[in-house]
C-alpha cells in the first residue's frame, strides 16, 4: 500500500469514527432503547430472493446482499435506479451527464459489463452485457437487492453481482396513485404519473412520465420519456399470473474535445420495448413452481461528427432482440430450501451502416442453463452448495459454489462463501467469456447497542480479461481483487440515523503485480437521516478515488487527468404538507454536488457540479 493510500484510509476511517463519536454522545438521551435495538436484529429475518431465486432469511444468505426498499428511493429524490446505486456501499457508478444519463456500474474490481441486471425477473443487460441503470424510473420501483461478487451458480453471466429490481405490486385499494413533478437547474423536470388499484382479483400499475434536461453538462442534453404497466391476476388455487410492459425513448447528446484537440460531437437515438409474462403457483404444500418468459427489443442510432475522412461508424443503427425464459421449482422442507430451474435466452445483435446501407456486424448465439441449490438449516448453522451449467457458442461454463451461516451469539453472525463465475463482453470478434473465482468472509453485528456493522473481506481472482482500457496489451490477462468492504448504520434516536460504509479494491495483474488503473481503489459514503413521517431530510456524502492514469505512468497509458478530491455532498428534503387518510401533498427539495466537487477519472466525462432542484408529489 503507498502512502498515498494509507493518507486515503486513515482520513476515511477518522471520518466514519467522528460521525460514530457524534452520534454516541445523544443515545443517553433515548427513551425507547429495548424498542430501538429490535429494529436492528430483525433485519437478519428480511427475506431476500436475489442469492438462491428463491425468498428466505437474510441469516440463511452467505453472499454480501445489500437491500434498498421504496422509502429509502423516496428519501433520496431519485430519478432512476442509477441515483440509488450512487449511494450504496461497495458498489461505484460513473455518469455521463445529469440524471437519465448513461451510466456505468462497477462492483469488487470488475468492469461495467459484468453486472447482471434483472427487472421483473428478465435481464436488463444489452447484447454487450452492459445494462444502463440510468434508463430505469426509481418511480417504479418497489424494491432493489443487490448481491455484491459473483453469483453465476444461481444465475449464469454474473461475473460481479447481480442487481434485482422488483417493481411496484398493485394497490389493495380500486383506485390510488401518485401525480409528481420537479423542475431543476437548466430546465431539468421530472414528470410523472401513477395509478394503481385492485379490483377483484384483477390488478394494475401503470405509470408514465418524462425526464429531461437542455444538459447539466455542456453539449450533453437529455429528453426521454417512459411508459411502465404491470397487470396481475390472483389465481383460485394460491397463484398468480402477470404480465408487465416497459418501454424507454430518449435521445442523448455528447460534446467535448479529444485530448488531440479533435472535436468530438455525437447523438444517440434509443429506442426499447420489454415485455414479460410470467405465472407462479403452490404445486403442493412444499412445492412451489414459477415460469417467466420476456422479449426485448432495443434500437439506437448513432450519429457522430468526429473522424477526417468520415467513417462507416459515424452514422449507424445497432439492433438487438433478445428473447427467453426461465423456469424454477422450489421444495420447502424443515430443514431444506432446495431450488431447481433452468433458464434459456436468444440474443441477435446487428451493427448497419446507415449512409452505405450495409452490415458491419451481426451475430446471434443461445444460452441454455440449469441450477440447483440447497438451503439447509442445521439449527444456528446453514449450508448452501450451489451448482450452474451453462451450454453456450463459445464453450460450456461450470459455475459451482458453497456458502455457509454460523449464527455466533444472538447478535452476531458469520457469514463465509466461495464460488467460480463467469461473464461476457462483447466485441468485434464475437462474446468473449471472461472468468472469476470469488471467496468471501464477513461478519454481521448488532452486539453494540444501537449500532449495526457488517464486515466484508473478499478475494477476486478473474481471468481471460480482455479490457478496452488495457493500451499497452490487447491480450487476455489475469487479475486478483483484495478487499474490504465495512457498514455501520445506527438505530433512529429522535428520528434521526447516521450510516457510513467503505470500500478498499487492490486489483492487480497477477503477471507483473502492477496496478489496473482508472478502477476505484477506495470508496466512502456518508448518511445523516432525519424521518419523522412528517419531514424527512437525507444528507449524502460520497468519495470514489479512480485510481486514474497520471503523466508518471507508463507511456504506453492514455492519460486520464482524473480529480478525486474531496467529497460530493447531496441534500434532500420533503415536507409533507397535508395529510387525510390516503390523500397527501409533499414538497420536496435537492442540492446536488453542494460544494461544487470535481470528482471523475477521466477529464472527457467530468461529473455534473452544483445544482438544485424542487418538486411536488400528489398521492390519492
Amino acid at each position: 500500500m503507498t502512502k498515498s493510500d494509507i493518507k486515503h484510509t486513515v482520513s476515511i476511517i477518522l471520518a466514519a469514527v467522528a460521525l460514530c463519536c457524534t452520534f454516541f454522545g445523544g443515545i443517553a438521551l433515548a427513551e425507547e432503547e429495548e424498542e430501538d435495538a429490535l429494529a436492528l436484529y430483525s433485519g437478519w429475518q428480511e427475506e431476500s430472493t436475489s442469492a438462491s431465486r428463491s425468498p428466505k432469511p437474510l441469516s440463511q444468505s452467505p453472499e454480501n446482499i445489500t437491500i434498498v426498499t421504496a422509502r429509502d428511493i423516496e428519501i433520496i429524490n431519485a430519478h432512476t435506479l442509477s441515483d440509488v446505486l450512487a449511494t450504496i456501499p461497495g458498489v461505484q457508478t460513473h455518469v455521463l451527464g445529469g440524471p437519465g444519463s448513461t451510466t456505468y456500474t462497477y462492483i469488487q474490481g470488475a468492469s461495467f459489463p459484468h453486472t447482471l441486471v434483472m427487472l421483473d425477473g428478465a435481464p436488463l443487460n444489452k447484447i454487450s452485457n452492459f445494462s444502463d441503470v440510468g434508463s430505469v424510473p426509481a418511480r417504479i420501483i418497489e424494491r432493489i437487492e443487490i448481491v455484491k461478487g459473483s453469483a453465476s451458480s444461481a444465475w449464469g453471466p454474473a461475473l460481479d453481482g447481480v442487481i434485482n429490481v422488483i417493481t411496484k405490486s398493485p394497490d389493495k385499494r380500486p383506485v390510488s396513485g401518485a401525480l409528481t413533478s420537479s423542475i431543476g437547474d437548466r430546465t431539468t423536470n421530472d414528470s410523472s404519473v401513477e395509478l394503481s388499484g385492485t379490483v377483484k382479483r384483477l390488478g394494475y400499475y401503470l405509470s408514465a412520465g418524462y425526464l429531461g434536461s437542455n444538459g447539466l453538462l455542456p453539449g450533453r442534453p437529455l429528453y426521454s420519456n417512459n411508459t411502465y404497466a404491470k397487470l396481475t391476476y390472483d389465481l383460485p388455487d394460491n397463484g398468480q399470473i402477470w404480465a408487465t410492459f416497459n418501454q424507454n425513448r430518449s435521445r442523448q447528446g455528447e460534446n467535448y474535445t479529444w485530448m488531440t484537440g479533435l472535436e468530438f460531437q455525437e447523438v444517440a437515438d434509443q429506442y426499447s420495448s420489454d415485455y414479460t409474462l410470467g405465472m407462479k403457483r403452490q404445486l403442493t404444500e412444499r412445492v412451489g413452481m414459477e415460469l417467466v418468459s420476456f422479449y426485448t427489443h432495443r434500437k439506437r442510432y448513432d450519429y457522430n461528427d468526429w473522424l477526417l475522412p468520415p467513417s462507416p461508424w459515424d452514422y449507424v443503427r445497432h439492433r438487438e432482440k433478445v428473447g427467453g425464459a426461465n423456469a424454477r421449482l422450489t421444495w420447502k422442507s424443515e430443514h431444506h430450501l432446495l431450488v431447481g430451474g433452468a433458464d434459456f435466452i436468444h440474443e441477435d445483435y446487428q451493427t448497419y451502416d446507415i449512409i452505405n446501407q450495409t452490415s458491419l456486424i451481426k451475430r446471434s448465439q443461445k444460452r441454455i442453463g440449469v441450477y440447483l441449490n440447497d438451503t439447509i438449516s442445521l439449527g444456528d448453522l446453514t449450508l448452501v452448495p450451489g451448482i450452474r451449467y451453462d451450454n453456450t457458442r463459445n464453450g460450456d461454463q461450470f459455475s459451482p459454489s458453497f456458502g455457509a451461516t454460523y449464527k455466533l451469539t444472538d447478535t452476531l453472525l458469520l457469514r463465509a462463501y466461495t464460488g467460480k463465475g463467469f461473464g461476457y463482453t462483447h466485441s468485434a470478434n464475437g462474446w468473449k467469456p471472461q472468468k472469476i473465482w470469488t471467496t468471501q468472509v464477513g461478519l454481521e453485528s448488532t452486539t453494540i447497542p444501537y449500532l449495526w456493522q457488517k464486515l466484508t473481506l473478499f478475494r477476486n481472482q478473474t481471468w481471460d480479461i480482455v479490457d478496452s482500457r488495457n493500451w499497452d496489451t490487447s491480450l487476455p490477462e489475469q487479475r486478483m481483487a483484495l478487499g474490504v468492504e465495512y457498514e455501520v448504520r445506527t438505530t433512529p434516536v429522535f428520528n434521526t440515523s447516521l450510516s457510513a460504509g467503505y470500500n478498499f479494491t487492490d486489483l492487480t495483474r497477477t503477471s507483473n503485480g502492477s496496478q489496473v488503473k482508472s478502477f476505484a481503489r477506495h470508496t466512502l459514503q456518508l448518511g445523516l437521516k432525519y424521518d419523522d413521517k412528517t419531514f424527512r431530510a437525507m444528507l449524502n456524502g460520497r468519495h470514489i478515488f479512480w485510481n486514474h492514469c497520471r503523466e508518471t505512468d507508463p507511456p504506453s497509458y492514455v492519460n486520464f487527468n482524473g480529480s478525486y478530491y474531496g467529497i460530493i455532498w447531496d441534500l434532500h428534503l420533503g415536507y409533507t404538507v397535508y395529510k387525510r387518510e390516503h390523500n397527501s401533498l409533499e414538497l420536496f427539495f435537492s442540492g446536488r454536488n453542494l460544494f461544487n466537487g470535481a470528482q471523475y477519472g477521466d477529464e472527457l466525462q467530468p461529473n455534473v457540479g452544483r445544482w438544485f432542484e424542487g418538486g411536488a408529489r400528489w398521492r390519492f
